[in-house]
């Protein structure tokens, strides 16, 4: 069990690492626009309006000029970021109670994952008016973080039943 105990922390400081990577690709058509990481998620970030070939996509200027929009900053990204946090911190206390709080950080993480898709799922929805033109594809380090925070709250659960009250042995 001790090998386990060690590799917690690695699982949480991956999940960390991929925030930085591509979480989501925006597509027009087949065709990626962008990729969205994790980071940009939580700080909130700006696309260009041109859509392919240099045309406008969605844009509300009259005059034509280039315009920005503005992806706002998602606070379950923020959320999840910081369960992986936490996790991370905790995960360095290989005791019973520590690994209890951090199966409720594990699973508080995936579910804020979770939420954040369907939340940007509606918000891309609300965008193009029922045209269904762009789409979200969500990538690999989204989905892996998700999966991380699931094996997180295994190995937690494991040092938790580990962790044991200790077996007391009567004379008699």
């Amino acid at each position: 069990m001790e090998p386990i105990k060690k590799f917690s922390p690695a699982i949480y400081v991956v999940i960390v690492i991929l925030f930085f990577m591509p979480f989501v690709n925006l597509s027009c058509g087949g065709q990626t626009i962008m990729s969205i990481s994790g980071f940009q998620l939580i700080t909130g970030t700006e696309v260009d309006a041109k859509g392919m070939f240099g045309g406008e996509m969605n844009s509300t200027d009259e005059m034509g000029t280039d315009e920005k929009k503005e992806i706002e900053s998602q606070p379950l990204a923020l959320f999840a970021f910081l369960a992986a946090l936490i996790g991370l911190i905790i995960s360095f206390f290989k005791m019973r109670i520590p690994a209890l709080v951090n199966i409720v950080v594990s699973i508080a993480g995936v579910i804020f994952l979770l939420l954040l898709k369907v939340s940007l799922d509606a918000d891309a929805d609300l965008n193009v008016s029922g045209q269904n033109v762009i789409t979200l594809d969500y990538q690999f380090a989204y989905w892996l973080s998700i999966i991380l925070f699931i094996v997180g709250a295994v190995v937690q659960w494991r040092i938790f039943a580990d962790e044991g009250p200790a077996k007391v042995n009567v004379l008699g």
